[in-house]
């Protein structure tokens, strides 16, 4: 059963907040930052391979208050020759370029698959005019757009901006776009993002960030909506890609509903075989 990895940060300690990093360093394996300072491409393939993940969307962010800027060259250039590794933009909305040209040039110059926006960690709604133009290019181009939605515990967030039910009017305004809630609105709004599935066609959720043997709980629908729920690792801030897999694999779950989880709607979604 292959797996595909929709939701991987990789970036460099240059690209961190001083204080996310005191955050990071307080709160995580102290060695966490030099191994991401040391991965390679090749070295970072060859571990999703030993992890049996064969394709791994690597994500862009701007949060200059939060975490820091990945900027979209550096993931492009990260994933690029890989035929494991899949870049995704974002938009900066404190840049002078307005964002429906951001999208364009992470789409059609980087070769950007799809992408990233983090609302609580940039500080606006999802809604906000800034952002309205990518979406319309995302729909375009047919690329889709994840958003964080749910809780963060980093410092400097504001989870106000993250409640899955802020996505319902674009979703209802741009049908031919998808959209991924990533971290299904952990953990306050979990009824609320499931309840998006049925009213959207469009709309999907990313299972990263929730611990795999709670998602029969929290998602009692998931079987009738097995075509929206997608896998995504959060790494590297989490038990090894494996192991989260394996314990997917052993959930009380249809065949059917597993292999669409770990493969078919993130291949779909993004148009690889």
């Amino acid at each position: 059963m292959q797996v595909l990895d929709i939701h991987i940060h990789v970036g460099r300690r240059e690209h961190l907040t001083p204080r996310f990093i005191d955050y990071y360093s307080q709160t995580q394996n102290a060695g966490r930052l030099e191994l991401l300072d040391a991965l390679t491409p090749v070295v970072f393939s060859d571990y999703l391979a030993k992890e049996a993940v064969d394709k791994a969307v690597i994500l862009s962010e701007y949060s200059r208050q939060v975490t820091g800027v990945v900027p979209i060259e550096f993931t492009a250039g990260f994933c690029r020759g890989s035929d494991r590794l899949i870049p995704f933009g974002s938009i900066d909305i404190e840049s002078p370029v307005n964002a429906a040209a951001q999208t364009e040039y992470a789409v059609k110059e980087l070769g950007c698959r799809g992408l990233k926006l983090l609302p609580s960690y940039g500080r606006y709604y999802p809604d906000d005019p800034r952002i309205w133009p990518a979406y319309e290019v995302a729909r375009d181009l047919g690329i889709p757009i994840m958003f964080h939605t749910g809780t963060s515990v980093f410092p400097g967030t504001r989870v106000r901006y993250s409640n899955p039910l802020l996505l319902d009017e674009i979703a209802d305004e741009f049908t031919d776009l998808a959209i991924v809630m990533c971290h299904g609105g952990r953990p306050f709004w979990y009824k609320e993002a499931e309840w998006m599935l049925l009213r959207h066609k469009n709309v999907y959720i990313d299972v990263s960030g929730i611990p795999p043997w709670q998602l029969p709980q929290v998602f009692p629908k998931m079987e009738k909506f097995q075509d929206r729920f997608l896998f995504g690792s959060d790494w590297p801030n989490v038990m090894s890609i494996a192991e989260q897999v394996r314990q997917i694999r052993d959930l009380p779950l249809s065949d059917s509903t597993i292999r669409a989880l770990l493969w078919d709607n993130a291949a779909r979604l993004l148009g690889v075989g």
